[in-house]
């Protein structure tokens, strides 16, 4: 899925996301088993807020007074519904994140792999230059052989301590002037 497609899809998913919440709401208040759940919850959520308040005032010893039901149930399914919110868009925000890595992760592991094969073939055509090498140092002009095209003069000097990646043949070839060139006919 292209990145623009999941921003869209996100966005749908969320606008979706709204009136499912709304519904919480609005079964809260008919379904009696859902409407214990919300009361159970927004007395919790109450008695931890008061709490931590308290104690961040200095407050150790504090009595509760629970909240009335319908005040419970409107909280509770307004709990819900922002949870219910807010756990759809971090489930979107993780999921683009993962996309995101994944992605990044398969990108360099492509990488890794181009390098590898890369670095084999370079070594591979190494080896070969080096087993040409050998076969173009060692090879020697057989002895009668006239070439018609090009001119073989043997070289007057060769130093022996050179660099073997310079030319140590003893040959040096180069091409016959024009004029001493025949180019055979086809009949």
């Amino acid at each position: 899925m292209s990145g623009i497609a999941l921003k869209l899809t996100s966005l749908l998913v969320r606008t979706i996301a709204k009136p499912i919440a709304t519904a919480l709401k609005t079964q809260a208040k008919d379904h009696e088993v859902f409407r214990k759940v919300c009361i159970n919850l927004a007395q919790t959520v109450h008695s931890t807020d008061l709490r931590l308040r308290m104690s961040l005032l200095g407050e150790k010893r504090i009595k509760i007074r629970p909240l009335n039901d319908t005040k419970a149930v409107e909280n509770g399914a307004n709990f819900l519904s922002e949870f219910f919110i807010f756990s759809v868009a971090g489930s979107l925000i993780f999921y683009e994140s993962y996309r995101s890595r994944k992605k990044a992760s398969d990108e360099r592991d492509a990488l890794a792999d181009d390098i590898t094969v890369l670095q084999s073939e370079i070594d591979h055509l190494k080896k070969k230059l080096g087993e040409i090498n050998i076969k173009l140092d060692d090879y020697e002009m057989p002895d009668g052989y006239k070439p018609k095209y090009i001119k073989i003069e043997p070289s007057s000097t060769v130093n022996k301590n050179e660099n073997p990646s310079k030319d140590n043949s003893n040959t040096t070839i180069s091409p016959v002037p024009k004029e001493n060139v025949s180019v055979p006919t086809t009949a």
